[in-house]
């Protein structure tokens, strides 16, 4: 056996090998999910710390690229690197760098102290009010839906039928499930419980982290590109980086947009239901801000709750809430987000509500935040590999193109059916790929019959340009032949 021949049944054996451990590996996990679930679980509060430093170095890491690249490096860079090169340049950067990072950091941590030391408690005193006083805003809610039915003696009937039916189970699963654990969350929020004091434990290690993150990204970003280079070949791993900067780049311009998107609304909201009075105006204000980052079904999973809250302290500033939700949301879906966010996805309409959808469904609130730039990924990633066999194909890669297309024709030619056959009984039927070259030649004839109809497309008009052509030529030969015989 030579050496050839070696190799490749060893690459057979550890093939085999490999197929065999991974589906002893996953019928083991499908087995055992509980415990596989808890033991992900277990690694995961382990790696908290590390999470939460990539996370924050994640997230500020644009802002110190900003402040350094387009602000200090643009207008200083002559000033602070006139006269240095090589060692003494990057030990300038390096110093740069530190002081960027100690002001991003400095101006963050301010903000975070500031939320934690005005909204916290404001959100805390509303919930608590809200708990302790909940039968009396039931009652409130009674007296003035008794008002409404006085005056419109026809809805009392269905009003009673509902009441009758539904309030005790309604008030009953409050009770239970809403107002108890409210109530028990902030109870162990206000008593600095063990979770708490390890939670912030977590996040200073996070902080640190992320320093470490931010001042060396440079270095680490050129190890992984090493060891890239190293296991793969070089066209795979120029594609494999390439889609991950656009990776980086769809969740960046993503989250950074809809993080600003989300304050900006929250802070004018919170001025909006100010002025009109609305009760609680800071934690209904935090509930639509901290929603509004999820797209399309944001604004309605922060504003049903909001709403219901109002309504049971006012009815008719629950009417002020809602308009003023309308508002905002068509500010911030036709002005405000399009100007900050941009085409920073690029999904259709639909792609959003659908990556949403299946992304909420199968990890919850977590899986709507980061749906719809996993899915953008996805289907870029899709569309480019369509395009890709397209185009060894020689077949355009333009959507319109296909649009009310019968067939390709041998050529390449794009060949569309006429407007009154497009429902013809050959169009609603199954043909085999042997019986399809006679369709392709009847609908040919009936694109003839039908050669002026407003939807046949340009090859057609060019086919019937040549036929004129060999019809001219010829009625020239045949005039040449006429002349020759007199």
């Amino acid at each position: 056996m030579d050496k050839e021949e070696k190799k490749k049944y060893t690459h057979i054996g550890v093939t085999v090998f490999l197929t065999a451990a991974a589906i002893i590996v996953f019928y083991r996990v499908i087995m055992n999910y509980a415990g596989f679930k808890a033991g992900i679980k277990y690694i995961f509060s382990i790696i908290t710390p590390v999470i939460d430093g990539f996370v924050i170095a994640y997230l500020l890491s644009p802002v110190v690229n900003f402040i350094e690249e387009r602000f200090l490096y643009a207008k200083f860079y002559d000033h602070i690197f006139k006269g240095r090169e090589g060692a003494a340049k990057g030990k300038i950067k390096r110093r740069i760098r530190m002081l960027v990072i100690i002001f991003t950091y400095t101006v963050f941590l301010l903000l975070l102290y500031g939320f934690f030391s005005l909204v916290i408690p404001s959100i805390a005193e509303s919930v608590q009010n809200i708990v302790s006083n909940f039968p009396k805003y039931m009652e409130n809610f009674q007296y003035e839906m008794n008002v409404i039915l006085e005056k419109h003696p026809s809805l009392e009937k269905g009003y009673n039928e509902v009441m009758a039916n539904y309030s005790e189970p309604i008030n009953q699963w409050i009770n239970e499930n809403v107002l108890g654990k409210v109530n028990t969350a902030l109870v162990g929020l206000l008593s600095g419980s063990f979770s708490i004091l390890k939670g912030l434990f977590n996040l200073i290690i996070g902080l640190i982290i992320s320093i470490y993150l931010v001042s060396g990204k440079e270095l680490m970003i050129g190890q992984a590109k090493k060891v890239v280079y190293a296991l793969m070949k070089r066209d795979l791993a120029n594609a494999f980086i390439h889609n991950v900067r656009y990776t980086n780049n769809t969740f960046q311009g993503f989250f950074g947009g809809k993080i600003v998107d989300s304050i900006i609304i929250g802070f004018l909201c919170f001025i909006a239901t100010s002025i009109i009075g609305t009760p609680y105006a800071m934690l209904v204000s935090v509930i639509v801000g901290v929603t509004n980052i999820i797209p399309f079904f944001g604004p309605f999973i922060g504003a049903i709750p909001s709403a219901f809250l109002v309504l049971l302290v006012d009815p008719k500033q629950c009417l002020y809430f809602i308009i003023l939700i309308i508002v905002l949301q068509q500010f911030d879906g036709n002005i405000l987000g399009p100007m900050i966010l941009g085409q920073s996805t690029g999904l259709p309409g639909f792609w959003v509500i659908f990556a949403i959808t299946l992304f909420g469904g199968l990890f919850g609130f977590g899986g709507m935040l980061v749906g719809v730039p996993v899915f953008a990924v996805i289907y870029t990633g899709f569309k480019s590999f369509i395009s890709a066999k397209l185009a060894l194909k020689e077949l355009p890669q333009d959507t319109r193109q296909y649009v009310h297309t019968a067939y390709v024709d041998d050529d390449g030619t794009f060949v569309k059916l006429p407007k009154n056959t497009r429902n013809s009984r050959s169009s609603q039927t199954v043909v085999s790929r042997s019986s399809l070259r006679e369709l392709m030649n009847s609908e040919k004839k009936a694109e003839k019959e039908n050669a002026g109809d407003e939807y046949t497309d340009e090859d057609t008009d060019e086919k019937t340009d040549k036929n004129t052509e060999v019809k001219g030529k010829q009625e020239t030969k045949n005039s040449g032949r006429t002349k020759k015989k007199k």
